[in-house]
């Protein structure tokens, strides 16, 4: 049975699309047939992590999203040798779409659904994986929505914990199989008690990662996707928390 999980933060700059290319990179090599969906049509960042290790798509979301294209054809493997068999990407934009033309034509927010379904179904897919938007907008909550399985990435500092609520109480209406809170960026790996506290506060459940800060990261500067660089680090092995959390059985990542 095939499992789909959005990675989510309220703010942006808390590493969400890092953890999730992550993510992806670390099911896909398990084993396990995944595809990952950068569904932030207005920031993609998805393509550029991974720009050198697919072939550039002719097709993006946003083609399939005003019927230029199905979306199996917005689809693209990633090398084998990074990701393994039985990895994909979907960007958000190519390079012939811009974001004003989803603004100007507009689109069916139902269609985003029905491509989810249709991608688990012509790639026998066993994660589907949603990289979302900052906040919230309809592509967010519509990914949301179809989701089983949460993860939200947030900082322990007030700024990021601000919109906690709102996270917590569209999660709460759409009933999640698992909702993974996953403070980021933490100094020296940990995060103080009162912080920690204010974190689960917010949110109302308990912090179930703790993913500590890595300088390595900025010194790849994008050029390679961290859990290839460095699959022994901290990071990494947090990363792996992350997916026990809110695997589902079809996703236990195999060592």
């Amino acid at each position: 049975m095939s499992q789909i999980i959005t990675v989510h933060s309220y703010r942006g700059g808390t590493g969400k699309s890092s953890t999730a290319a992550n993510l992806g990179l670390l099911l896909a090599s398990s084993g396990l047939r995944v595809a990952l969906v950068d569904t932030d049509i207005q920031t993609p960042a998805l393509d550029v992590m991974f720009g050198d290790v697919t072939v550039h798509p002719r097709r993006s979301l946003t083609d399939y999203l005003i019927g230029r294209c199905e979306i199996e054809e917005a689809a693209c493997a990633v090398d084998r040798t990074v990701g393994h068999d039985g990895f994909f990407l979907v960007p958000a934009r190519s390079r012939t779409t811009g974001v004003n033309e989803i603004m100007g034509h507009g689109y069916d927010v139902g269609l985003l659904r029905e491509g989810f379904d249709r991608l688990i179904d012509t790639l026998a897919l066993d994660v589907l994986l949603l990289d979302t938007h900052a906040g919230f907008n309809n592509e967010t909550v519509t990914a949301m929505a179809s989701s089983d399985a949460l993860v939200v990435v947030t900082r322990a500092d007030r700024l990021d914990l601000a919109g906690a609520g709102e996270t917590t109480a569209l999660a709460s209406r759409l009933g999640f199989g698992a909702m993974n809170i996953a403070v980021n960026m933490a100094p020296d790996g940990a995060v103080g008690d009162r912080l920690l506290g204010e974190v689960r506060s917010a949110y109302d459940t308990r912090v179930t990662t703790v993913l500590p800060y890595a300088p390595e990261m900025a010194q790849l500067a994008g050029e390679r996707v961290f859990s290839t660089a460095y699959p022994h680090h901290p990071l990494v092995s947090g990363y792996r928390r992350i997916i026990s959390e809110v695997s589902n059985g079809t996703t236990a990542i195999r060592r």
